[in-house]
């Protein structure tokens, strides 16, 4: 009898959801003429079919309904009701092997939008890793949008990126999230402040930092490194302007109270300096595009004290002598292989692998990619600060503390 009485009532929530799914087409009518519609249609259609076979087949379960994507498509017509000058939806991009699908399009290309609509705690939960392995979390997701939108740029310029979320977020999480220089919309909700994502450990340090390096008297500097080092932000800046841009000024109150260039002029001392091209090319790239001209000048400075090899620079090609100074007594990397996908990127790749090549300790605030190598048993010999970007650039826009005057040390 109870079990008569489950059936009729998951039978009685397909029904309802058929309808809802047909209601839900016949309001994309007025999009019609929208590049993208006839795809999302398409999908509301396969759940539609999918439901209705399941009810006539009598083999309903609470997953088909629980796990069903009308309540994603539902939010995403909600939010294209409510987007000007929209353009695309379920717009295809390939990032190296991937495809890319970016929710909605708008302002003639210069705003993505990405619409989640899954249960707030799960959301945070699987980004502090509690989940089966192999599922994305918001981040991974976050990062994709993030790299497809540089490498697809609009009139010039990089979209912004939105994520709508349609049932809230931990406000801890979309604080992360505005870190990254991704706007967030969806009802902030305090679920999670009693939680620390990784990346926030202020032991970043000691957590993911390979122990007893003191001895190696070589240091492989890492792009990431090289920018946070010139850096006007952690050149006297923080204690200047408070920075309109979320990830500027959260890093800007850190170096307050965890300044990064003492740390590194510490670990640099008495160490000889290497970096490879890729890196050097990379970090004079970026330079002269994002910083200002002090951080040039203390970028230009900086690799007078560094010794440039080539990418494929070994240990044999810069010592002379036989002495290993115990560094295959540190690292792990041995003939494994990191497949190029995620977190492992090919420049970072390029010179973590270079690192480890002239027996170096490689410096840097890539924790992403140290992570990802450990999660393949792989370690490379690092030593992990915190991330500083360059912001000279971003001053003229931000405002000038109080007692402070418009100097730039």
């Amino acid at each position: 009898m109870q079990e008569e009485i489950e059936s009729t009532a998951l039978r009685n929530t397909a029904l309802e959801k058929i309808t809802y799914g047909e209601d839900l087409l016949q309001s994309l009518v007025k999009y019609q003429k929208l590049d993208g519609i006839q795809k999302l249609e398409r999908k509301i259609r396969q759940e539609i079919n999918f439901l209705k076979k399941i009810c006539k087949s009598n083999t309903i379960k609470k997953e088909h309904l629980q796990c069903s994507n009308l309540t994603h498509f539902s939010a995403l017509v909600e939010v294209l009701s409510q987007v000007e000058n929209c353009t695309h939806v379920n717009k295809p991009f390939m990032l190296d092997d991937r495809k890319i699908i970016i929710d909605i399009i708008s302002d003639g290309g210069l705003t993505w939008t990405k619409v989640i609509a899954r249960n707030p705690k799960s959301l945070s939960q699987i980004c502090l890793g509690n989940t089966n392995y192999g599922v994305r979390s918001i981040f991974d997701q976050a990062e994709e949008y993030i790299e497809c939108a540089q490498q697809y740029p609009c009139m010039f310029q990089t979209p912004k990126l939105i994520f709508v979320f349609a049932n809230g977020i931990g406000t801890n999480l979309a604080l992360k999230l505005e870190s990254l220089n991704i706007k967030v919309e969806g009802e902030r909700l305090n679920i999670d402040n009693t939680l620390e994502f990784e990346f926030e450990l202020p032991e970043l340090t000691k957590e993911l930092s390979t122990e007893n390096t003191a001895h190696i008297p070589r240091v492989n500097v890492d792009v990431s490194t090289m920018l946070a080092y010139v850096s006007s932000v952690t050149n006297g800046s923080c204690l200047k302007y408070k920075f309109d841009v979320p990830v500027l000024a959260q890093q800007a109150e850190w170096e307050v109270t965890r300044p990064v260039k003492p740390l590194l002029d510490n670990f640099f001392k008495d160490k000889t300096l290497y970096c490879c091209e890729t890196a050097k090319e990379s970090f004079l790239s970026i330079l002269y595009i994002v910083g200002g001209e002090k951080e040039r000048l203390r970028g230009e400075e900086l690799l007078k004290r560094i010794i440039v090899l080539k990418d494929d620079a070994s240990y044999e090609d810069i010592v002379t002598n036989n002495v290993d100074y115990a560094f295959n007594s540190v690292q792990y990397s041995g003939e494994k292989i990191l497949p190029i996908g995620g977190k492992i990127k090919e420049r970072s790749l390029t010179i973590f692998t270079f690192g480890d090549r002239i027996h170096a300790v490689t410096v840097s605030s890539n924790d992403g990619f140290v992570r990802a190598a450990k999660q393949q048993g792989i370690n490379f010999v690092v030593f992990v600060h915190e991330s500083r970007a360059l912001t000279e650039q971003k001053e003229s826009k931000a405002k000038l503390l109080d007692n402070h005057n418009d100097t730039t040390i």
